[in-house]
């Protein structure tokens, strides 16, 4: 195959280049901010198997340049609800707007929540999205309106149990996924596997801080699965040869373009951090995950080097106005995988780098702690210059070097890859869902 020669020339090109640059990794610096915890209220969870069994006690999120959402479960006795469940287990959320760099509580609320699982994701402009059993909630933490409550506004109501909210790299495109309650008197030798609704939704911002759903697309599937997407197109993992592996973009127009490949003895696990670029995880003999390499829509390797240890429990958090991006890792002291049940002596430590998308350069190095399966404990900046983590009873602020003309230089680049793309940003996803390559686990 053509591009399989030229892809390998270019990843050994790049990942030499790496690792030349890599030879002297960047340490954590001192924070430029730092604010005890107790400070909010907020007396982070000691039980290590919840954390590890990905419960989600806290989120960190910034809102803008100068304010944070800081949100964690409250230890307070509640009264019993009227709708309580059966299986429910309610607890108090409390969430504070913080402001920069003076640590202040600008504004603050509470939720009533009924289980442990995720409820909090960032959206574009400073809002966000709330999810309390079933329904969605949309955010506007620094809007006039409903002040009091951080602009909480009804999105989406359902009876059903969410089983993953994935939002593109824009926060533009919101993959939701649900099953039908179990119900009460159910016995549970009957219980048989339950068709997944898989729902597509443009996300719309509107003036006054409030957000729409548009439908976009919905498909079935037998269980619940995860997407590399933006609200252009799909990206699909193509096998080439034993090593070898191809990208491609399917977009939601019907258009296929040939990407970047990648060399990786195991199938590289991918995730955007623009609408125009990805990195990839793949690994560089038996199963270990330690290779790392960015690509774009331009089909370009753009960098690939070694990674010291295999992602387990990734976390991102991007800036793509800024060309940066932020993953956190879990380091243990045995090999691991992703859904392994770990004791609190198998975990290092729970660690985030920042890296410049345009040439992979490391910029800054923290750790965030206890460690958790969860994502939430650390948040970029959207200008890319400031990473917020949580970390041994602390909330620390760390400062980022200026985006140098070359990164936004580049970035525009990117972006101009995009235009012919715009056209698929109102096409039926599940479109392209339907075919066998992208089709959904067990998918009708």
């Amino acid at each position: 195959m053509v591009r399989c020669h030229y892809l390998r020339r270019a990843v050994l090109v790049a990942w030499c280049g790496a690792c030349l640059a890599w030879a002297a990794p960047v340490k954590a610096p001192a924070p430029a901010e730092s604010f005890p915890l107790e400070r909010f209220g907020y007396r982070p969870g000691t039980s290590s198997i919840a954390l590890r069994t990905g419960y989600t006690n806290a989120t960190l999120s910034f809102i803008d340049a100068d304010h944070l959402l800081l949100t964690f479960s409250a230890r307070k006795l509640m009264a019993r609800a009227h709708d309580q469940r059966e299986l429910d287990d309610d607890h108090t959320v409390r969430a504070e707007v913080v402001h920069l760099p003076d640590g202040a509580v600008v504004r603050e609320t509470e939720w009533r929540m009924h289980d442990r699982a995720a409820y909090l994701w960032p959206l574009a402009e400073g809002r966000f999205l709330l999810r309390e059993r079933g329904d969605l909630y949309s955010l506007d933490p620094l809007g006039k309106e409903h002040a009091e409550t951080l602009g909480r506004r009804m999105l989406l109501h359902s009876e059903n149990e969410l089983q993953s909210v994935q939002l593109s790299p824009s926060r533009d495109l919101l993959l939701v996924e649900t099953v039908p309650p179990r119900l009460v008197g159910d016995d549970p030798e009957d219980f048989k596997p339950r068709i997944v609704a898989v729902d597509f939704f443009k996300v719309v911002p509107e003036p006054g801080g409030a957000v729409s759903l548009k439908e976009r697309g919905h498909a079935t599937a037998h269980a619940a699965f995860s997407l590399a997407f933006t609200s252009m197109g799909v990206l699909q993992t193509v096998q080439e040869d034993r090593t070898h592996w191809g990208f491609d973009f399917q977009t939601y127009a019907g258009k296929k373009m040939e990407l970047a490949g990648f060399t990786s003895t195991c199938r590289p696990n991918s995730l955007f951090v623009s609408d125009a670029e990805f990195f990839a995880f793949g690994c560089r003999g038996g199963e270990d995950r330690k290779l790392m390499g960015g690509f774009n829509l331009l089909a370009e390797a753009k960098w690939v080097f070694t990674t010291d240890d295999a992602p387990l429990w990734l976390g991102v958090s991007n800036a793509p106005v800024a060309g940066r991006f932020a993953v956190r890792n879990t380091l243990t002291s045995v090999q691991a995988m992703e859904n392994e049940r770990l004791s609190a002596n198998d975990i290092r430590a729970q660690e985030v780098r920042v890296y410049s998308s345009r040439e992979g350069q490391e910029l800054l190095r923290a750790y965030c702690g206890p460690a958790q399966r969860a994502d939430g404990n650390f948040a970029l900046s959207p200008d890319g210059l400031h990473l917020a983590v949580l970390h041994g009873g602390q909330l620390e602020i760390y400062d980022l070097p200026p985006v140098s003309p070359e990164d936004r230089k580049f970035y525009q680049r990117e972006q101009t890859s995009l235009t012919p793309l715009q056209s698929s940003t109102e096409k039926n996803v599940t479109s392209v869902l339907s075919a066998p390559q992208h089709r959904p686990p067990d998918e009708h």
